[in-house]
């Protein structure tokens, strides 16, 4: 437990006023007078917390103090008083500007997440996209371009800090030689890669420490996934809707949890519920529902980058 500082008080005149008492005593700095002849009584003068001082010098035995674009100058008699009343200061400041470093390290961190997640989400759409599309009669010209969308995400995934480096390079071989086997299980690599990553299996050690809002990431991921495979599920109609829409349901709830989430599950679990009654519309209600979260995915994330 840190000690309390003990008060420190000291005779002094301040500029434009007069004669008093300065003393700091906590996180505050205190000019009085003393009035009544019996009983004594103080009368503030000037009263500056410490977080409020933008600069403090000492000359001679003049302390000048500025806050809130005003300048106090105080005029200790004593040069030993002044010393320690100035070193009590220049403390306060340096606490605020490392905490201040912190802080904005840590927003920093937030940030580069916060795109790191979004080019994570567009990566990894893409590249279902790609598996979306190799049932029934396959368009490869359609196929390409999809690929070629998905290497421009992994590229920008891969331009960000602390990423993942997803190698396509086989899969592109693949798509060249319009070998549907080949592209499933080249992209069904790249997609897992890129799961391990967030959900630490190949990331770095601890690395809680260097995301702060790391959990947030990794729910975004968890939901995409989910409801990416809900997707791929209604067309090779091997997959359990419903099964897969109460997990979404869970981690949405999750995401709804963590702190300046404006995650809200109704609408989705609104939609969700039009699966099991309107099956002939699977796919369109499940692009809608992709549409909602992935909004909601961004205002969570956003506003972490405009930080």
């Amino acid at each position: 437990m840190t000690a309390t500082p003990t008060e420190l008080t000291a005779k002094a005149r301040l500029r434009n006023f007069g004669d008093g008492v300065i003393t700091i005593d906590g996180d505050t700095i205190k000019f009085y007078v003393e009035t009544g002849r019996l009983r004594k009584h103080r009368k503030i003068i000037r009263e500056i917390p410490l977080s409020d001082i933008e600069n403090s010098e000492r000359q001679g035995n003049d302390l000048s103090v500025d806050w809130k674009g005003v300048t106090e100058v105080f005029a200790l008699k004593k040069a030993s008083q002044i010393e320690a009343i100035y070193e009590r200061i220049t403390a306060a400041l340096k606490e605020r500007k490392e905490e201040t470093a912190k802080k904005e390290a840590a927003e920093g961190k937030q940030a580069e997440l916060g795109h790191l997640t979004i080019k994570a989400l567009e990566t990894a759409d893409s590249l279902f996209d790609i598996l979306r599309n190799l049932h029934g009669q396959v368009d490869w010209k359609l196929v390409e371009n999809i690929f070629k969308k998905s290497e421009e995400n992994v590229k920008n995934l891969a331009s960000q800090t602390n990423s993942v480096c997803l190698d396509v390079r086989q899969l592109s071989a693949a798509v060249q030689e319009r070998n549907p086997k080949e592209i499933a299980e080249k992209t069904h690599d790249a997609l897992r890669v890129l799961y391990e990553h967030f959900n630490g299996s190949s990331s770095v050690e601890n690395n809680e420490q260097i995301h702060p809002n790391r959990r947030a990431a990794i729910l975004a991921i968890q939901a995409s996934y989910i409801l990416n495979d809900m997707r791929l599920g209604t067309i090779v109609a091997d997959d359990d809707v419903g099964k897969e829409g109460s997990e979404l349901l869970r981690v949405l709830d999750d995401l709804s949890k963590l702190p300046g989430s404006k995650a809200k599950d109704d609408t989705i679990k609104a939609a969700l519920d039009r699966l099991c009654v309107d099956k002939e519309n699977q796919n369109l209600i499940l692009t809608e529902i992709h549409s909602m979260l992935g909004q909601q995915l961004k205002e969570l994330l956003v506003p972490v980058i405009d930080k």
